[in-house]
């Protein structure tokens, strides 16, 4: 049996790039799709595809920054096949811009679709999987850009509010069933190449780096494990690959030395001249040190 025989599932952002690969992958191993994106035609073509393929998938074009759009596609999900069993918050837009060149649309524009769209879907499955009692899966889409990127600052504030969010949806859900994950994926898509003279300069400033992006059927995988019953102890985790690459992103942690004392202005500044200053932490994507 197909690993995602008998679940039905939404992919958001389905017209093309990661989330294509994410729908075509989880039809093939069995699931019905509704394949979400703005772009009606881009919809189409996906979940044509994916029934061309032999696949069960329809489409359901969607604005998610609309906050009625995550029911809605609940709604489209379980009118067509039954249930809701997956939910894949892939959706996302990218406006890169120095801070001096930040505008207040870009921002926002950001804020509506990346963590408006998410918490609006997020919201809507795990009311329709409490309704079912049955559990499930809801996957967000985080970044390696939430740890600091050059002229990724907006871009990466929404991901980082992703990854918070899903640590504390994860711990309200845990005696449900429901498992709350997000990945941190990395790919060549029309969205990164549009943004591809940033890449060396974003490089040159943080510990991880790229001279290439993987092609994003690499992480289709992933997606489809996370919505299996394999996966079925995973939750409150955000899992990183990138390439050959599989790993866990540390959750936020407070780093060492923990100084204590009853402090002054004073017992402060000597604090950071003795012991503090010496420990900054790294800006931009880093590895953690091996154990």
């Amino acid at each position: 049996m197909k690993e995602l025989t008998g679940k039905s599932i939404v992919v958001t952002g389905a017209g093309g790039g990661l989330g294509a690969a994410y729908a075509q992958h989880a039809a093939l191993l069995g699931a019905s799709v509704v394949v979400n994106d703005v772009d009606r035609d881009a919809a189409n073509a996906c979940a044509k595809a994916i029934t061309d393929a032999g696949g069960q998938a329809i489409a359901h074009p969607a604005d998610v920054s609309n906050w009625d759009a995550g029911v809605a596609l609940v709604d489209a999900c379980v009118d067509a096949f039954g249930a809701l069993d997956g939910f894949v918050n892939n959706a996302g837009i990218l406006r890169p811009a120095l801070l001096e060149h930040t505008t207040e649309a870009d921002i926002r524009h950001m804020i509506d679709v990346n963590l408006i769209g998410t918490t609006s879907c997020a919201r809507a499955a795990a009311l329709q999987m409490k309704a079912q009692g049955t559990g499930g899966s809801i996957i967000n889409v985080a970044s390696g850009s939430q740890a600091g990127d050059i002229a990724l600052g907006g871009y990466g504030a929404t991901k980082a509010a992703i990854s918070s969010l899903t640590f504390s949806w994860a711990m309200e859900l845990r005696d449900t069933g429901i498992r709350m994950n997000a990945i941190s994926p990395l790919a060549e898509t029309a969205m990164a190449a549009q943004n591809a003279h940033l890449m060396a300069l974003q490089g040159a400033n943080r510990d991880v780096h790229y001279d290439a992006l993987p092609a994003a059927e690499v992480n289709a995988p992933l997606v489809s494990f996370l919505l299996s019953d394999g996966a079925r102890d995973i939750t409150g985790q955000i899992v990183r690959i990138a390439g050959r690459q599989l790993s866990f992103v540390t959750h936020p942690l407070i780093a060492q030395p923990v100084l204590e004392d009853d402090w002054t202005f004073d017992k402060i500044a000597n604090a950071f001249s003795d012991r503090l200053a010496g420990c900054q932490q790294k800006l931009g994507l880093a590895f953690a040190p091996k154990k």
